[in-house]
C-alpha cells in the first residue's frame, strides 16, 4: 500500500483562509467605524444637551426678571442664518462648565425655543446635522 505524503496545506486551503480573514477584518472595521461615528454623535448631543440645560436656566431667570437680556450667555446675531440666536464664545462655554467644547466650532443658542445649534455641523449616515432638535430626531 502506498501512502500519499501530505506536507503542509494546499494553495486552495490557503486562499480560502485568506479570503475568510479578509471578510472577518472588513466586517470588524465596518462595525467599529459605525460605533465610533455613533459615539461621536452621542458625545456632541451630550455637549449640546448640557448647553441647553444651562440656557434654560438663564431663560427662566430672564422670564422672572432676575436678569436682563444683556446678561444672557452669548452675542445676539443680527443677521445671517442664525438671526436672533446667540453665539457663544469660549468664556461663555467655560462659565457653563463645558470646558471640552471649542468655541471656534460656533455654538449657537436660541433662548426662546431652547434649541442649540452646532455651527460646524456633524455628518452622520450621509446627513449633516446642525441643531440639537434635528439630532434628537435621529435617535
Amino acid at each position: 500500500m502506498k501512502f500519499k505524503n501530505e506536507n503542509g496545506i494546499t494553495i486552495v486551503a490557503l486562499i480560502i483562509t485568506v479570503i475568510l480573514l479578509i471578510l472577518l477584518a472588513s466586517a470588524t472595521i465596518s462595525t467599529s467605524t459605525k460605533m465610533i461615528d455613533t459615539a461621536k454623535l452621542e458625545n456632541l448631543k451630550t455637549d449640546l444637551l448640557l448647553i441647553q440645560s444651562k440656557i434654560k436656566v438663564m431663560a427662566d431667570k430672564k422670564a422672572i426678571g432676575e436678569i436682563e437680556e444683556e446678561e444672557l450667555y452669548g452675542t445676539k446675531q443680527e443677521s445671517g442664518e442664525y438671526t436672533g440666536w446667540y453665539l457663544l464664545n469660549q468664556a461663555n462655554l467655560d462659565n457653563m462648565g463645558i470646558k471640552k467644547a471649542d468655541a471656534s466650532d460656533n455654538y449657537y443658542v436660541n433662548y426662546e425655543d431652547d434649541d442649540v445649534a452646532y455651527g460646524v455641523g456633524f455628518e452622520y449616515k450621509g446627513t449633516t446635522y446642525y441643531k440639537l432638535s434635528e439630532m434628537k430626531e435621529e435617535s
